[in-house]
């Protein structure tokens, strides 16, 4: 594989480091195009088609290779989920940094805890109420504290809709 090749399919992989919303939307709508019959996954020639169109200068052989690194399953093909991946990965890395931080500022004594009182300090918008629920809901050993652990753990959890 040239190494002009290499660099544009890998920016192309690549570009869901961002993380950022729009670029990620982008890549939704990206993998949307390339994906042609419409079954979630894209073929080499899918993914070739799409690198071409975009005039990046690659055979289907490096393609092959690329497609063989980023594909989880072993399937031949890569999915959605495969494909956006990196971006889960890195979203995830994003949100865990972002509650150690935010767990940092709230944490005013350094004692590597959150007390009810640390954050109704911090939290100017959350009543007591608020707060005691928050404590209910993540406070996994009873002691009446949040640790850094069951803090960002609460931080990065899914929501549910």
């Amino acid at each position: 594989m040239s190494k002009a090749g290499r660099m544009a399919a890998s920016n192309v992989l690549m570009l869901k480091k961002a993380g950022d919303k729009r670029q990620e939307q982008a890549l939704q709508e990206a993998f949307k195009k390339a994906d042609v019959d419409g079954n979630g996954k894209l073929s080499v020639d899918e993914y070739y088609r799409i690198l071409q169109e975009h005039s990046i200068a690659i055979t289907k052989e490096e393609i092959t290779n690329l497609l063989e690194a980023a594909n989880k399953n072993q399937d031949g093909y890569l999915t959605r989920a495969e494909f956006l991946g990196e971006s889960q990965q890195n979203k995830t890395s994003e949100m865990i940094e972002k509650a150690e931080k935010a767990f940092n500022i709230i944490d005013r004594n350094r004692d590597g805890f959150i007390t009810k009182s640390e954050m109704l300090q911090n939290m100017k918008k959350l009543s007591e109420k608020q707060i005691n629920a928050v404590f209910e809901r993540n406070d996994k050993d009873g002691d009446g504290k949040l640790s850094k652990e069951e803090f960002t753990e609460m931080m990065c959890r899914e929501k549910k809709l």
